[in-house]
């Protein structure tokens, strides 16, 4: 069976360099499975979860948003985040997703009196819906184990 070059690679290092059977990845119509002589493709990756199959086994992982490119057999992500499943401490992910809705409440109260720039609430509710989708991700992956 022929197989597929997956490279993932985040703003701070490479994460993943490996030879993989197919991996799915969350597009931004939804979820689709790169399989090898897929055509090229150019895409954009919304925040969720990339399962990477091989050997008969497969393994979970959550990305942000970011970008796919598929060419020759070999999937280059791009993207702001990768974690594993056994990454994510579920006890740290729900403390910092109880501060972040404190934060959005905060800045929603804010807004308003029209003190709050709309970059900035944009950008912590978009926090706010990353922190939920990893929360939910890690504790549907340990209920699997």
């Amino acid at each position: 069976m022929a197989n597929l070059q997956l490279e993932v690679v985040t703003p701070e290092r490479a994460v993943l360099r490996e030879t993989v059977d197919d991996v799915v990845l969350p597009g931004e119509l939804g979820q689709m499975d790169v399989l090898p002589g897929h055509l090229p493709l150019l895409t954009i990756l919304n925040v969720g979860p990339m399962i990477i199959r091989q050997d008969g086994k497969e393994r979970f992982f959550l990305i942000d948003r970011g970008y796919a490119e598929v060419a020759d057999d070999k999937v280059t992500v791009l993207t702001e985040s990768c974690d594993g499943v056994n990454d994510i401490d579920v006890e740290q992910a729900r403390e910092v997703l109880k501060r972040l809705e404190e934060k959005v409440l905060e800045l929603e109260e804010e807004a308003k009196t029209g003190e709050v720039e709309e970059e900035i609430f944009e950008k912590h509710r978009l926090s706010l819906e990353r922190e939920r989708m990893r929360l939910a991700f890690a504790e549907e992956q340990a209920e699997k184990r």
